[in-house]
């Protein structure tokens, strides 16, 4: 069991230890706010039966959360969630929970303080991982962490260092402060939560930003360039790590034969041309990280190929074999290990980006919601979904509608989700699905074009149909 920095995190996480302690279930517990990765990791390293997370990930302070990982740690895909529903619903919530006291449950042996040794196997596999890919690292960047009140600090600081990099922390956001105090929300996609490690940053010469949600499973970054700092996109990220890696590997003569990167299928596609440049698989899944997890879990079981990356567009990404959820802890390594080996040889993260698009093409993606609240918002949403599935817009400007995927009927192995996919000449992806947990319906928008100025002309295109529907 782990818990992050918000409201009654400890306090909620002990409650439930006491009623697993309750009815004979052996708890093992973080003695300190832990980040989420390492509880994957944990669940993994303990060989134990699940394991439960207190957080509420990046969400505004007044939200906490519940997450439910299977014995592979991977975050519970719904068909597990639902059954542990199934099982909750049939409980009367004031006469059939069973619960001691905490300190009666140590006491009887059934709940264990985790020790730091578990920290220690953890950073090292992450470190020696590493450097497996940079033997030789040129830890020639100034580097400014925040972990934005949250559980990234002791993780992130330790591996930064280790690795020898020049590591300064925001310190007014290095206290655990379950009101965020210092951001509007603690997301490391917006540019508000960079706000005060921006400001440091400008005034100690420093090369590269990083900042963690609280729990720490989503990395953002700003690098230092002509004297401004630039940011960029998850899918961004994604590609240039996803690349980065397979040049290392190949380099090294570690490039596995059935090499295979997860995406999900709202995640840029020009990870693909680079795949197949490399000779590594692509597999796609569902919107959510624990479907990548299953993915690896399943590759890791049958041998049928070797995991090498993944990630997802809302900066969620995970290397290495350690854990099956998204993990920014080692993210924040690889991303300071790649930026200072592209200084290194006189490159910037832009130079690196426009090499790789002159190369593979130029992609572009882009994000629209929209809230609809109410029993009116929710007809509206549904209303949309059947558009798209039997009325798609047949063009968007000039693109013509070439397929419709309808994801609720079931595509390839996936399991059967209210998302529908439009494919314009293999130009634009539209991506239509309603959120899982606001009143929101979303659009993913993945465009391709020759160069920066038609992409952004389809993506334009494709938010004046999208408007339409709504």
């Amino acid at each position: 069991m782990a818990y992050d920095t918000r409201k009654f995190s400890l306090d909620f996480a002990k409650t439930t230890a006491s009623v697993l302690a309750a009815n004979g279930i052996n708890v093992h517990i973080f003695k300190e706010v832990t980040a989420t990765p390492i509880l994957s990791f944990a669940v993994r390293y303990l060989k134990t039966t699940a394991g439960i997370v207190i957080t509420a990930s990046h969400n505004p302070p007044q939200y906490n959360g519940y997450k439910i990982y299977t014995s592979d740690g991977t975050q519970a895909v719904p068909e597990v969630a639902s059954k542990v529903i199934e099982e909750i619903n049939k409980l009367d919530y004031f006469d059939d929970v069973k619960i001691i006291d905490f300190e009666e449950g140590i006491k009887r042996g059934y709940i264990n303080w985790i020790s730091e040794e578990l920290f220690e196997d953890y950073i090292n596999n992450l470190e020696s991982y590493l450097r497996s890919l940079m033997p030789q690292i040129n830890n020639n960047i100034n580097i400014v962490y925040s972990p934005l009140h949250g559980t990234g600090l002791k993780p992130v600081k330790e591996l930064l260092t280790r690795l020898g990099f020049n590591l300064k922390i925001v310190e007014e956001q290095a206290i655990p402060d379950p009101n965020f105090s210092t951001v509007k929300v603690p997301n490391p996609e917006e540019k508000d939560a960079f706000k005060l490690a921006l400001n440091y940053a400008s005034n100690n010469n420093t090369d590269l930003v990083m900042a963690t949600d609280p729990d720490s499973d989503r990395l953002g970054i700003y690098i230092k360039e002509k004297n401004e700092y630039k940011s960029f996109t998850g899918n961004q990220i994604g590609v240039m790590l996803s690349h980065f890696i397979l040049t290392r590997m190949q380099s090294l003569g570690i490039l596995p034969e059935n090499g295979v990167i997860i995406k999900t299928i709202v995640t840029t596609d020009m990870i693909k041309p680079i795949a197949r440049e490399f000779n590594v698989s692509i597999e796609e899944t569902l919107t959510g990280f624990k479907f990548i997890g299953e993915k690896i879990e399943k590759f890791y079981n049958n041998g049928e190929k070797k995991f090498i990356f993944g990630f997802e567009e809302s900066y969620g990404y995970l290397a290495n074999e350690h854990a099956r959820d998204k993990d920014a802890v080692i993210a924040s390594g690889l991303v300071a290990i790649m930026v200072s080996y592209l200084y290194n040889n006189n490159m910037t993260l832009t130079d690196y980006l426009n090499k790789l698009r002159g190369k593979y093409g130029y992609y572009l993606e882009e994000n629209v919601s929209f809230t609809l609240e109410g029993i009116e918002g929710i007809n509206k949403i549904n209303s949309i979904m059947q558009k798209l599935r039997n009325t798609p817009p047949t063009q968007v400007k000039n693109l013509k509608l070439v397929e419709t995927i309808d994801y609720l009927k079931g595509v390839n192995d996936l399991p059967q989700s209210n998302v529908v996919e439009l494919n314009y000449e293999n130009k634009l992806k539209i991506i239509g699905r309603p959120s899982g947990t606001e009143p929101k319906i979303k659009f993913y928008l993945l465009a391709k074009g020759n160069d920066e100025i038609e992409a952004e002309n389809i993506i334009s295109w494709a938010k004046e149909v999208v408007n339409s529907l709504t």
